[in-house]
């Protein structure tokens, strides 16, 4: 009974080495936001981050051959921004992300390289860290140094290329999603703001099956 017990155990906890289904990674890349359009008095002002490099941890789990699903980190350095006729305003900020997302392959896990789609929600802190002075088109907005909390969704997909039958090289390429971060960039009184904010991450990076 001893035997059978200490047998079933080892089998339980050899599971997961014999059959790959967990995997962890880490991946480094660039994000692009697409602005939001802040309106006032007829005028237009352009109201968004810079672009800048972005940082990746994921750690997930793989259901039969198809299926997938993952919790992510994301950091993405980045500047508010706030530009309008030739002038603009800078405040040094930056971006965390956090989500699950479900990953559909569309080959199974023998193949060397697997696309995939994924989709996904979470949450997106956005921090303006620098100094806020006196600053250009506070008509418009007002580049604030705060942290504002935001509801993340995401989309898009990517590949792994197996490297060997432990290591997978990754691509990933998301659109985060969320509305606009009105505490971070507060539209001045009377100013109209429309449209979310999407930030555009492509990622590579490198990951590990177990």
């Amino acid at each position: 009974m001893r035997l059978l017990t200490a047998g079933s155990l080892s089998l339980v906890f050899m599971l997961p080495a014999i059959s790959q289904d967990n995997q962890i990674g880490l991946g480094i890349g660039f994000g692009f936001y697409r602005d939001a359009t802040i309106n006032n008095a007829g005028a237009t002002a352009q109201a968004g981050f810079g672009p800048r490099f972005a940082f990746s941890a994921a750690a997930g789990h793989n259901w039969g051959e198809h299926l997938g699903g993952e919790a992510r980190y994301t950091y993405q350095d980045g500047d508010l921004e706030l530009k309008s006729a030739g002038r603009e305003a800078n405040l040094d900020g930056e971006g965390h992300s956090f989500l699950g997302e479900l990953l559909f392959y569309g080959a199974g896990r023998k193949s060397r390289i697997r696309p995939f789609a994924a989709a996904g929600f979470g949450a997106k802190i956005y921090r303006g860290t620098g100094t806020a002075g006196p600053q250009p088109l506070q008509n418009f907005a007002t580049l604030q140094a705060v942290s504002q909390t935001r509801a993340l969704v995401t989309f898009g997909g990517g590949l792994t290329y197996a490297l060997s039958d432990r290591w997978l090289l990754r691509l990933d390429l998301r659109d985060y999603a969320t509305p606009f971060p009105t505490g971070v960039i507060a539209p001045a009184p009377g100013s109209r703001l429309s449209g979310w904010l999407h930030d555009f991450v492509p990622v590579l990076g490198i990951s590990r099956t177990f």
